[in-house]
């Protein structure tokens, strides 16, 4: 499914509605975004103009990068468009551009591919469960978020010197 916007259902002025898809939609893995992804939309529709913001949010499922404990996390971002009335496309213009062209005749803006960067864009590059997510012990492999392993107890001559 795309995610479109209809031309000729816009008014002039500010047009503001709400939209859920799932996260397969958006090519994006439905293991990762189990729940659907609530989509924002306003466009702006200004003689040959047409602002879009697109703000998405949903409910993820990830692992720990650090301790590899499965953990849910609202996630959510946005990002914005402008499509310009021409009598051609641009040559060089591709989905996910800033600006994009639409030409007249054109019935559908199809947005779909800033609905999944909005999405994948808000996640950090490291996942992490809690900030302050301790890992793994090196040695024993103990979750430190759970409990003190007993590694760490162990100090050695040359670590209590120094």
């Amino acid at each position: 499914m795309l995610m479109v916007i209809r031309i000729a259902s816009l008014r002039d002025g500010l047009n503001r509605w709400l939209e859920s898809v799932h996260a397969s939609d958006l090519e994006i893995d439905p293991t990762t975004c189990p729940h659907s992804v609530e989509v924002e939309i306003e466009a702006d529709k200004r003689g040959g103009k047409i602002a879009v913001e697109v703000k998405v949010r949903t409910e993820g499922l990830f692992v720990c990068d650090r301790c590899g404990k499965d953990f849910h996390r609202s996630v959510g971002g946005d990002c914005a468009v402008m499509f310009i009335r021409r009598e051609e496309p641009l040559p060089d213009e591709m989905p996910g551009d800033d600006l994009r062209s639409f030409v007249l005749g054109q019935e559908k803006l199809d947005i779909t591919t800033e609905v999944r960067d909005a999405l994948l864009l808000s996640l950090p590059l490291k996942i992490l469960c809690r900030d302050d997510c301790l890992g793994l012990c090196p040695d024993c492999g103990m979750n430190l978020n759970d409990e003190e392993c007993r590694c760490k107890q162990r100090v050695t001559r040359n670590e209590s010197v120094s």
